[in-house]
């Protein structure tokens, strides 16, 4: 019986990571990434998980990292899988958390591994050039948010 051809993506590594959509005055908080896989392209801020961390945990330490912002974490938008490309060692998965919250401190500052963070306003977001899924995944959670 003939087999399915594999991909090199069904044998990628499958890591743990998280993100989180800040949302505040019917805004969004954005980092534009630093670093490859997607350098220069914005998306929510996230990472891989560390250890045992959780994944609500590594959603507000990168937060945090990557943005200077810190957010009361209010429910889940989706799981999902992120496809990425690392140069010579091939490609990774990641299985991302995506969370949705509010600020609750800090001050904005771009971390070292991103190139800007910024409030982007929810009809700006289709101009920017996002990772793929970013911009549904924004919607999701704007419509699990309670917008004033």
């Amino acid at each position: 019986m003939p087999q399915p051809n594999a991909t090199d993506q069904d044998f990628a590594p499958l890591r743990n990571g998280a993100s989180i959509a800040v949302f505040k005055d019917r805004k969004v908080l954005l980092v534009q990434r630093g670093r490859p896989p997607f350098a220069g392209l914005w998306s929510l801020p996230g990472g891989k998980t560390e250890g045992q961390e959780a994944p609500r945990e590594a959603a507000c330490r990168e937060l945090k990292e990557e943005t200077g912002i810190e957010a009361d974490v209010e429910g889940v938008v989706d799981t999902v899988k992120v496809v990425a490309e690392e140069g010579r060692s091939g490609g990774v998965t990641y299985r991302l958390t995506v969370f949705y919250g509010r600020p609750t401190g800090g001050s904005l500052k771009a971390g070292s591994d991103t190139m800007a963070a910024e409030w982007v306003h929810l009809d700006d977001i289709e101009a920017l050039p996002l990772t793929e899924g970013t911009a549904d995944l924004i919607w999701v959670a704007a419509h699990k948010v309670r917008m004033p």
